[in-house]
């Protein structure tokens, strides 16, 4: 009788035994991350531009000398001699600074004709001495192609700073505006994007004559408008209550 109760006995004390584990106190509650018990954001997405107005300071005149006849060897010889003559006395005058582009000579189409020319660019600072020397060289037969204004490459960097500071601004006051209206904060600048337009180019609408005078015919005048220098920013605002 004693053999046939030690089983049960033994079997008594182990469930005795996982009865006090599963007695035991639980662990305490998890504690709350801090994710939850921060404060609510809004991000708040903005663009601003701005623009300003700065005089050109640079110019550019672009002429070209051409030729035209029956032999090919000809023309260009005519087209050389008048280049070399034309670049000559533009390196001679000081405040200018002169450069040639393109040639091509191209035979017409169903005539025994052929025609040369090449492009001479005349750059300065001080539109006077420029425009006079390309109203000699019109006079020598050298036809205007173009001519128009531009910032200089310092007065261009200033003038986008310039712009770039007064978006930045602008943005920055607007967030704030923005958030006032919420009832909200800026906290933190997320994300700034700074874009500068391409400088436009001012051209000048003029007369052109390729054909020389009986007189002596007045230089090119050019009266530019100011030219404007735009930027753009972009940025991502995080707001809190």
């Amino acid at each position: 009788m004693t053999r046939a109760f030690l089983p049960a006995l033994a079997l008594s004390g182990i469930l005795a035994t996982g009865g006090a584990l599963a007695q035991a106190p639980s662990a305490p509650p998890a504690a709350t991350t801090p994710a939850e018990t921060a404060p609510a954001e809004t991000v708040l997405s903005l663009a601003e531009s701005a623009e300003v107005l700065r005089a050109p300071d640079e110019i550019r005149a672009t002429l070209r000398v051409e030729a035209r006849g029956a032999n090919a060897a000809a023309v260009q010889s005519q087209v050389n001699g008048i280049m070399a003559k034309a670049l000559e006395q533009a390196r001679s005058v000081r405040e200018v600074q002169a450069s040639t582009g393109g040639y091509w000579t191209h035979r017409d189409n169903g005539k025994n004709n052929w025609t040369a020319s090449q492009a001479l660019t005349l750059r300065g600072n001080a539109p006077g001495p420029l425009l006079e020397l390309a109203g000699a060289l019109q006079e020598q037969g050298l036809v205007m192609g173009g001519l128009d204004w531009s910032l200089s490459r310092p007065q261009e960097i200033a003038a986008r700073q310039e712009a770039g500071r007064m978006a930045i601004e602008a943005l920055r006051e607007r967030a704030e505006a923005v958030a006032g209206q919420l009832g909200m904060r800026v906290v933190n600048l997320r994300s700034l994007r700074l874009d500068a337009a391409t400088q436009p180019v001012p051209r000048m609408a003029m007369a052109m004559m390729a054909a020389r005078q009986d007189k002596a015919a007045p230089p090119p005048v050019s009266a530019p408008d100011a030219v404007p220098v735009s930027a753009t920013a972009t940025a991502e605002f995080v707001l809190r209550p």
